[in-house]
């Protein structure tokens, strides 16, 4: 390769650098604006909603009032997604009989779902699908389409909190503990 190559070569790295670094930094400038739009849920009631669940039933999100929910959308192609569902099992386990229920709404085909479900264990509903969910999502707030996305609501169905990306346990047990 001769130095004209590398040095053009070089330029287009930059280039390509400067816009993606850009439009990174106005997608994190406009996350407050959205995000205070989506603080104003806080109060609110869940929307009413029907998801298809693994086994192709259609699932009434009302069924869950009386418990705290933590309604947490996802994919199976989403690494922050993969690696907060081990903490939201967790959670399940030790928070079940206190009243809790974790809801994984994964924005992805059913039998990916499915398959991911078994693998790892998922001991709480999973419901998917493609438009409806991303309907879902936005009623919710979720106006940017950022996965992970969870919402938690208290026992009748008024959201206390939503959280862009990914959420640790801490964050949550904070947050449910407010609501038993």
């Amino acid at each position: 390769m001769d130095k004209k190559t590398i040095m053009a070569g070089t330029a287009a790295i930059l280039i390509f650098g400067a816009i993606i670094g850009n439009f990174a930094v106005n997608m994190y400038n406009q996350a407050p604006e959205s995000a205070t739009e989506t603080k104003s849920l806080i109060g609110s009631n869940l929307p009413e909603y029907r998801l298809l669940s693994l086994d192709g039933v259609r699932e009434n999100g009302n069924q869950w009032l009386g418990k705290v929910q933590v309604i947490n959308f996802w994919a199976t192609w989403c690494p922050p997604c993969k690696r907060e569902i081990p903490t939201l099992i967790q959670l399940q386990n030790d928070y079940k009989d206190r009243g809790l229920q974790v809801i994984g709404i994964a924005l992805d085909e059913t039998e990916a779902v499915a398959k991911y479900v078994e693998e790892h264990g998922i001991n709480y509903p999973a419901l998917a699908g493609n438009d409806d969910v991303v309907e879902v999502s936005v009623k919710l707030g979720n106006d940017l389409g950022i996965l992970p996305y969870t919402v938690i609501a208290d026992r009748t169905g008024k959201i206390s909190f939503i959280r862009y990306g990914e959420v640790d346990r801490e964050t949550v047990e904070n947050e449910i503990n407010k609501l038993f």
